[in-house]
C-alpha cells in the first residue's frame, strides 16, 4: 500500500471547490453550453491524462533510450486501438459492455489505488465495483438520454429499471467488498471521507447535464489525480519543470487523439447522440491500452 504525497490531499480540496464551481456554473447556463464545456474539457484535460501511455511504458521497462522497443511499443499500442474500434463495429454490446466493466475498473484504481494493496483479488474486485457503481449511479440519474446513446451505439433497449437495479448491485456488492478488505486489513480509508464524496457524486449527477456531470467527475477525479500520479511517477513530483517535460512528451499524442475526437463531434453535432455514440465507441478504443497502461504503473 503506498502513501501519496501532501499535494494529493491539495488536489481532493481542488476537486471539491472546483465541483462546486461547477455546479455553480451550470445554473447560469443550458445543456448546450454546458456539453461544449464539456467536450472542451474532456478533449484537452480528459485526452491529456491518456496521451503519455506509450512513455510510461518504456519508462517501466527501462527502454526508454531505445528506438526499437519505442516501435515496438507504439504498434503494439495502434493495434489495440484498432482492435478495440473493430470490437464495437462487429459486435457493439460485446464491446460497450467490455468497456463498461474496464472503465469501471479504471475509475475505481484511480481513486483507490493508494488506499489498499492492490496485488490482492479482493482489491480488483473493489475496484470495478466502486467504478460500475459511479459510472451506473451517473446513468440512472440521466437515463433518458443514456438509453437513448445506447440505442444507437448497439441497437439494444434499456429502461431505468435496469439501471436501477445495477446501482443496486454495484452498491451491495462494493460495500461488502470494503468490509472484506477492512477485515483482511488491506484497506486504509475513511469511511465518513469516502461517503462525503460519493455525495457530492450524487449532487452532481442529479443537477448537471449528463456531459457535464462526467465531464466534473472524469476531469477533477479522475484525470487530474492521474496526471499527478503519472508525473510522478516519470519526474518525481509535480512541479513547474516535471508539468512542462510532461506537456511536451504528451504533445503529439494528445493532439491527434484531440482533433480526431474532434472531428467525429463536428461531423455529428446535430445529433447528440449519435455523437456521443461515436465519441464513447472511440473513447473506448483508445481507453483499453490506457487501463493496461496505468494497472501495470500502479504494480511497479
Amino acid at each position: 500500500m503506498k502513501k501519496r504525497p501532501t499535494y494529493f490531499t491539495q488536489l481532493n480540496s481542488l476537486a471539491i471547490v472546483g465541483t462546486f464551481f461547477s455546479l455553480w456554473l451550470a445554473v447560469f447556463f443550458d445543456d448546450d453550453v454546458e456539453n461544449m464545456l464539456a467536450y472542451f474539457l474532456i478533449l484537452t484535460f480528459g485526452m491529456l491524462h491518456g496521451a503519455n501511455d506509450i512513455k510510461l511504458i518504456q519508462y517501466s521497462r527501462h527502454t526508454a533510450q531505445s528506438t526499437f522497443p519505442f516501435l515496438k511499443v507504439l504498434a503494439s499500442y495502434i493495434l489495440v486501438v484498432l482492435f478495440g474500434l473493430a470490437l464495437f463495429y462487429f459486435l457493439p454490446t460485446l464491446a460497450f459492455i467490455f468497456f463498461l466493466v474496464v472503465s469501471g475498473y479504471h475509475f475505481g484504481e484511480q481513486h483507490w489505488v493508494s488506499k489498499l494493496k492492490p496485488s490482492s483479488i479482493w482489491a480488483s474486485l473493489f475496484f470495478c465495483s466502486y467504478g460500475l457503481f459511479v459510472l451506473f449511479l451517473l446513468f440512472y440519474q440521466h437515463v433518458d438520454t443514456v438509453s437513448e446513446v445506447i440505442l444507437k451505439l448497439t441497437n439494444v433497449n434499456t429502461q431505468s429499471i435496469h439501471f436501477y437495479y445495477m446501482v443496486l448491485l454495484t452498491g451491495i456488492s462494493s460495500l461488502f467488498l470494503f468490509v472484506v478488505l477492512k477485515i483482511r486489513k488491506e484497506l486504509s480509508a475513511h469511511i465518513i471521507k469516502e461517503l462525503f464524496f460519493l455525495a457530492i457524486f450524487f449532487v452532481v449527477f442529479n443537477t448537471a447535464s449528463l456531459l457535464w456531470s462526467f465531464a466534473i467527475y472524469f476531469i477533477l477525479w479522475h484525470s487530474l489525480p492521474s496526471i499527478a500520479d503519472q508525473i510522478t511517477f516519470l519526474y518525481g513530483k509535480p512541479n513547474k519543470h516535471s508539468i512542462i517535460k510532461y506537456l511536451k512528451s504528451s504533445l503529439l499524442y494528445w493532439i491527434l487523439a484531440a482533433l480526431s475526437s474532434a472531428m467525429l463531434l463536428y461531423i455529428f453535432r446535430d445529433d447528440m447522440e449519435l455523437a456521443l455514440s461515436f465519441f464513447i465507441a472511440f473513447l473506448a478504443a483508445i481507453t483499453f491500452p490506457h487501463v493496461f497502461v496505468i494497472s501495470r504503473l500502479n504494480k511497479n
